[in-house]
């Protein structure tokens, strides 16, 4: 396929922009690691090394009460050494997988010779989307305005104490540790999560255009999904930010069970409510090729069930209604093996989903959401009894 898209090496979801561009020359410039053990400690001395020494100096690291004190704060760890670690990580996992889901449109003859200009286009447009300097820019100035206005301070009342309080309690004068946390290291959080929700909103464009394609779909393939399974693999992928977010809210259910005694059955439904929207996030996308894949599956019933009809009529005739040679027997015939061949090729029709994704990806998300919640159950419930009510359930 080398040569047919102009744009393929463009085809990626990862990395670029404008700010991304800025940051990997000012690291080269200062000679600073670029790989992803270097990243990660470069993001954490950016952000959780100053706020553990402001906090050590205003003595905020451990306070007057848990809320007071940065060091008992279970979110803020998961935040900084789990949740952005994991983001940075990403590049790694799920870029290219998606560049690989997306190259399979064509590299699969999905996509017909004719498409090959449109969706060489396709490619085009989501690298001008990614590339966008106004995107990074609007993402950076979300990031700022969100970390400073939208906090549990101004939420719940300037009169709620925390280590995250940008002023001092009792007393005039700003915090460093606050403004650090809302004007440094939270803005730089927030940036990376907008920025792969951003890059996720891109390449669902990029399936959209994709799925207004006449793609060259097999409704006999084993996949079940015309073809399209691959898909649902490559979205599995996903995963990884379905479980950052899970993370941190059990972090935030940790301290809360933990130095205030909230029943663990208070966040059923905040659980309920992430494993929903995660996958609605993370395999919605995908439904942009329910029509294409319904109209598939209606065709092919149609024209195998005339294909069917007439070699069940031809097999009938041959070796019920008498018609077959005297010279040709029954046992061994290629006659059977075909019949059922086809029969499976029908079947496989039938049985034909409407998404290109499999009921076990969707269990794997669930899964992957679910695992960071698991830890909770040690807060409330001894360890035997966690067992006993496992081998129960296995039994």
């Amino acid at each position: 396929m080398g040569g047919v898209l102009a744009n393929e090496a463009e085809l990626y979801f990862d990395r670029g922009g404008p700010v991304q561009r800025f940051f990997h020359r000012l690291a080269l410039r200062l000679r600073v690691d670029l790989t992803l053990r270097g990243r990660i400690l470069g993001f954490l001395v950016l952000t959780w090394v100053p706020l553990l020494l402001f906090a050590l100096i205003e003595g905020r690291a451990l306070g007057a009460s848990p809320k007071e004190s940065l060091l008992q704060d279970f979110a803020t760890y998961v935040r900084f050494f789990v949740a952005v670690p994991l983001l940075i990580i990403a590049e790694l996992v799920v870029g290219p997988r998606l560049r690989g889901a997306g190259l399979q449109f064509v590299h699969g003859g999905l996509v017909r010779a004719k498409d090959f200009p449109a969706f060489d286009g396709a490619i085009a447009r989501a690298a001008k989307w990614r590339e966008s300097a106004w995107a990074d820019f609007i993402i950076l100035g979300v990031a700022v305005i969100v970390s400073w206005t939208a906090t549990i301070d101004t939420v719940y009342g300037e009169g709620l104490a925390t280590w995250r309080s940008p002023t001092r309690s009792g007393g005039p004068g700003v915090s460093l540790t606050g403004l650090w946390y809302h004007l440094v290291a939270v803005p730089v959080l927030l940036y990376f999560w907008l920025r792969w929700l951003c890059r996720l909103l891109v390449w669902g464009k990029f399936l959209w255009s994709v799925s207004r394609l006449d793609l060259a779909l097999i409704a006999t393939h084993a996949d079940r999904a015309g073809g399209l399974g691959f898909l649902g693999t490559a979205h599995t992928s996903l995963g990884i930010f379905a479980f950052c977010l899970s993370a941190v809210l059990s972090a935030e259910a940790a301290f809360l069970i933990v130095f205030e005694q909230v029943d663990i059955e208070t966040f059923k439904v905040p659980y309920a409510a992430l494993l929903v929207v995660a996958e609605l996030l993370l395999l919605g996308p995908l439904l942009v090729f329910v029509p294409i894949l319904v109209r598939t599956r209606l065709a092919a019933l149609r024209e195998y069930s005339l294909l069917v009809d007439r070699y069940n009529r031809g097999f009938h005739d041959k070796w019920i209604g008498g018609a077959a040679p005297a010279d040709e027997p029954l046992l061994g015939s290629a006659d059977i093996q075909s019949l059922a061949d086809l029969g499976n090729s029908f079947r496989f029709i039938q049985e034909m989903t409407a998404y290109p994704f499999s009921v076990r990806a969707i269990l794997q998300l669930a899964l992957v959401t679910s695992l960071p919640c698991l830890p909770l159950l040690l807060l409330v419930m001894p360890v035997g009894q966690i067992i006993e009510l496992l081998a129960k359930a296995v039994a």
